[in-house]
């Protein structure tokens, strides 16, 4: 389920710099743990701020192999039906009330996703942190039996990066810890922490997602999988049209 534009580092070392096949090798294994060919999920999002919070239950439909995804929120009961679709690097959403199809604008990818703390540009970004950075391991360390590689992600050039440096930390098995996002003037601007690893069928990924946003360290967003299972998403009207509610 968008998804700060870029302060390039100096020209001259971001040319020259050489993806490393191992670093790169790690975030494939993990991104193929995450999401395989294809996988269909149910998710609950809790959203907390210093004095209220807000939760959501969001059914998703995943097909990678043709860049297409489907989020179909089911909980609260009034924002049940709201619809995100992705297809074809477009973002669109259905509101059920207004019984209306809307295009998500460039201007509108960093606003938040239902008032959380990812954007709209994550809905469209999953592939993205690893297809316009180059990554170089810069450490490791050893924790839990595992080696934990930590790797420096910077643009490509010319590459439509969101982020001007990503600082992730990954196990040996492909399993993501953590990710830092560092925006136009080099500040950390939010942390991703992978918790609790739990198996779905067959697949060891984490269970909770925590984003946390450096400004203000009593809010955060977490995403907790309820279900997930992999496989070829091959039915076409999972993703359109929106509107109509989807039964797996």
């Amino acid at each position: 389920m968008n998804r700060c534009l870029l302060l390039l580092l100096a020209l001259s070392p971001l040319v020259t710099l050489a993806a490393d096949p191992s670093a790169l090798d790690l975030l494939r294994k993990g991104e193929a743990a995450l999401r395989d060919h294809g996988n269909r999920g149910l998710y609950r999002v809790r959203i907390v701020r210093p004095d209220w919070q807000r939760n959501l239950e969001v059914r998703v439909w995943d097909d990678p192999v043709h860049d297409r995804a489907r989020l179909e929120l089911r909980k609260p009961r009034k924002a049940r039906g709201t619809q995100f679709l992705k297809v074809d690097g477009r973002l669109s959403m259905y509101l059920p009330k207004l019984r209306r199809q809307i295009a998500i604008s460039p201007a509108m990818m960093q606003d938040p996703w239902m008032g959380s703390d990812f954007n709209n540009q994550d809905l469209l970004e999953a592939s993205a942190l690893i297809d316009q950075y180059r990554h170089q391991i810069v450490g490791e360390e050893k924790a839990d039996g595992h080696t934990v590689y930590t790797i420096e992600s910077l643009p490509k050039p010319d590459a439509p990066a969101t982020w001007s440096r990503l600082i992730q930390r990954v196990r040996d098995d492909g399993l993501p810890l953590q990710i830092d996002f560092y925006c136009k003037a080099g500040h950390l601007k939010r942390r991703l922490r992978f918790l609790a690893p739990r198996t779905f069928d067959g697949h060891l990924v984490p269970a909770r997602w925590r984003m946390e946003p450096q400004k203000d360290k009593r809010q955060y967003t977490e995403i907790e999988l309820r279900e997930l299972h992999f496989g070829p998403v091959t039915d076409d009207s999972a993703f359109h049209p929106l509107g109509k509610t989807h039964h797996p």
